[in-house]
C-alpha cells in the first residue's frame, strides 16, 4: 500500500525537514551521557499499548529515576526514527517489551539487543559545518505541542470494512496521548471488532517559531483527523473534514527563483534582510500587507541564510561558523538580501586567507618552537602540523577533533603526518577544511629534516590531496630568506 510520506523530494528538506535533517548532525545517541543509554533485548509486548514495558531493575539510575515518576523516552539506534515511551512492567530483566507497530516504527526486531538513547529533544543545527567531522554545532529544543494530527488509515487485514470516522479519530487520539508522534509513524488500533493500521500523515503544531512539524507532543487538545488509505478497503463514515493550514500571521513565504522552491519564514527573522524591509514589516507604516516575495537564489543557498538569521537571533554575541567553501554563494545571497553581518562574516572568510598565509617559506625550527610553547598538554597555546609539506594551524579545531584532542599533539607534532592522515581519515571530505588552516609551505631547505616516524603516505593518497589543494602555494616561486618569522 502506498503510504505517503509528503514532499521529500525537495532539495530544502534534505537539510530543513525533520525525519532527514537529524541524520545530517551529530547524533543524540553520539552525544548522550553514558547513564542515558542502556542495552535492552526486545521481546513481544503482544498488547495494544501505546508505550513500551521495561523492568526498572533493567534501567541505569538516571533513566530509572525518569521511569518511576513518568515513563522514560527512548529511541532506538543512532538517530531517533520514533521515539517510544517505556514504562514499568513485569518484564524479564535486561529487556523491553514491544508490540508489533513499535517495533515497525523503531526498526527492532524481537530477540535483538540494541542500545536504547535517552530521547531528549529534536537536534537542530546552529551553524553551516560540516556534521560528518563533528563539527556542527547543535541546539537541543523541545518538541512542539500538536494542534493537529492527521492519521491515514486502512484495515490491517481481512475485506473491506466500514468505520465510522469520528469513533476512529477519538480512539487514535486517546491511543496516542501523551506521546511524541512522528511523520510516518504506524499505531495499530481497534475499532468496532477489525484492527485498524494508521500511519500519521500531517502535523500540525501550536508554537509560533516552529516551522519543522515532524515530531510533537500529542495533547488533550489535540485534534484528531482520519482520512482513508484507500476507500475500497475503508470507508470512513461520519467523518469531518479536515481544516485547511492556517497561514500563521508572521509567516511570509519566501520562494526562491532558481529552482522554485518555497519557505515559509517568519516576519521578525527577515529584519536583517534590507532588501526584504517591505515583507518584514508588511502592514506597518507605508508597508502594504503582503504574505509572500521571491529572492534570486538556490533553495540550499538560502536555507544556509535562515540559519544564519536563526543563529544572529539566538546567539547574537557567537561567531556564526560555516564551511569556508560556502563563503562565495553565502556573501552573493548576503549582498543580494542587504545582510551586513552576514556579508562582512564572508569576507572576513575570504579575506583570512590572504591575510594569513606566509609569502616566504616556513622554517621547521619556527614550527617546532611554536608547537612547544604549550606542551603536549590541553589546553595549547598553538598546534602546527606538517602535511605534505604544507603548515597547517590547527588550534582552534582542536578542542573539535572528533579523535580527541590529545591523539594529534601525542602523534603528529613535527614531523610529516601525511600518512597519518591518510590512516585515520577515510573520507576525503577533510581535504575540503585544509584551505581554512593553511598557513604556508615548509622551506626547501628544512623538508630532508622533517621525520616521517609513521612512513610514507601512498602515492594515490599523495596525489589526491594536491589535486583537492590546487590553491596551495608554490614554495620555488617563494623568495628564500634564511630568517623570517611568519
Amino acid at each position: 500500500m502506498a503510504w505517503r510520506r509528503g514532499t521529500q523530494n525537495q532539495q530544502a528538506k534534505e537539510i530543513r525537514k525533520g525525519h532527514i535533517v537529524e541524520f545530517q548532525l551529530p547524533s543524540s545517541h553520539a552525544t548522550a551521557q553514558g547513564d542515558e543509554k542502556v542495552r535492552l533485548r526486545v521481546v513481544d509486548a503482544r498488547d495494544g499499548e501505546n508505550c513500551g514495558r521495561v523492568a526498572l531493575a533493567s534501567l541505569p539510575p538516571k533513566l530509572a529515576a525518569i521511569a518511576a515518576r513518568e515513563g522514560v523516552r527512548l529511541h532506538a539506534h543512532e538517530h531517533p526514527a520514533a521515539v517510544v515511551v517505556a514504562r514499568t512492567g513485569e518484564v524479564e530483566a535486561g529487556a523491553i517489551a514491544l508490540n508489533e507497530a513499535q517495533r515497525l516504527n523503531s526498526r527492532v526486531c524481537v530477540d535483538q539487543d540494541v542500545e536504547w538513547t535517552l530521547y531528549r529533544g529534536r537536534h537542530v543545527a546552529m551553524d553551516c559545518r560540516e556534521a560528518a567531522i563533528g563539527a556542527t554545532d547543535v541546539e537541543i529544543r523541545p518538541d512542539p505541542p500538536l494542534d493537529l494530527v492527521v492519521f491515514e488509515a486502512r484495515p490491517r487485514q481481512g475485506p473491506a470494512a466500514r468505520v465510522d470516522g469520528v469513533r476512529l479519530a477519538s480512539t487514535l487520539a486517546r491511543h496516542t496521548f501523551d506521546c511524541l508522534v512522528t511523520l510516518s509513524e504506524v499505531f495499530v488500533v481497534r475499532v468496532d471488532g477489525r484492527d485498524i493500521v494508521a500511519r500519521v500523515r500531517e502535523l500540525r503544531s501550536v508554537a509560533d517559531d516552529d516551522d519543522d512539524e515532524y515530531r510533537g507532543l500529542v495533547l488533550a487538545t489535540t485534534e484528531t483527523f482520519v482520512v482513508s488509505d484507500d476507500a475500497r478497503l475503508l470507508d470512513l463514515s461520519n467523518n469531518p473534514e479536515i481544516p485547511p493550514p492556517e497561514q500563521k500571521a508572521d509567516r511570509v513565504e519566501v520562494r526562491c527563483d532558481e529552482d522554485d522552491e518555497i519557505f515559509p519564514v517568519r516576519r521578525a527573522l527577515l529584519r536583517p534582510c534590507v532588501s526584504l524591509t517591505r515583507v518584514a514589516q508588511a502592514g506597518k507604516g507605508k508597508y502594504d500587507e503582503t504574505t509572500s516575495c521571491s529572492v534570486p537564489l538556490d533553495c540550499c543557498t538560502f536555507d544556509r541564510v535562515l540559519l544564519y538569521l536563526e543563529h544572529a537571533e539566538r546567539r547574537p554575541t557567537q561567531v556564526f561558523k560555516f564551511d569556508p567553501l560556502l563563503a562565495p554563494d553565502l556573501l552573493r545571497a548576503a549582498e543580494i538580501l542587504g545582510i551586513s553581518g552576514l556579508r562582512d562574516r564572508c569576507r572576513q572568510v575570504l579575506g583570512s586567507f590572504e591575510e594569513r598565509v606566509s609569502r616566504v617559506p616556513i622554517r621547521l625550527d619556527e614550527v617546532k618552537a611554536r608547537n612547544a610553547l604549550g606542551g603536549r598538554s590541553t589546553p595549547r597555546s598553538e598546534t602546527l602540523l606538517v602535511l605534505d609539506y604544507m603548515v597547517l594551524d590547527i588550534t582552534r579545531w582542536l578542542p573539535e577533533h572528533p579523535g580527541g584532542d590529545r591523539i594529534i599533539p601525542d602523534q603528529a607534532l613535527d614531523c610529516d603526518c601525511a600518512v597519518m592522515f591518510e590512516l585515520y581519515h577515510v573520507s576525503r571530505q577533510s581535504f575540503l577544511y585544509l584551505k581554512e588552516f593553511y598557513l604556508g609551505e615548509l622551506a626547501l631547505e628544512d623538508r630532508p629534516l622533517l621525520e616521517k616516524p609513521a612512513g610514507d603516505a601512498s602515492k594515490p593518497f599523495i596525489d589526491e590531496l594536491r589535486r583537492h589543494t590546487p590553491w596551495r602555494l608554490d614554495v620555488n616561486d617563494l623568495p628564500q630568506p634564511t630568517h623570517k618569522s611568519f
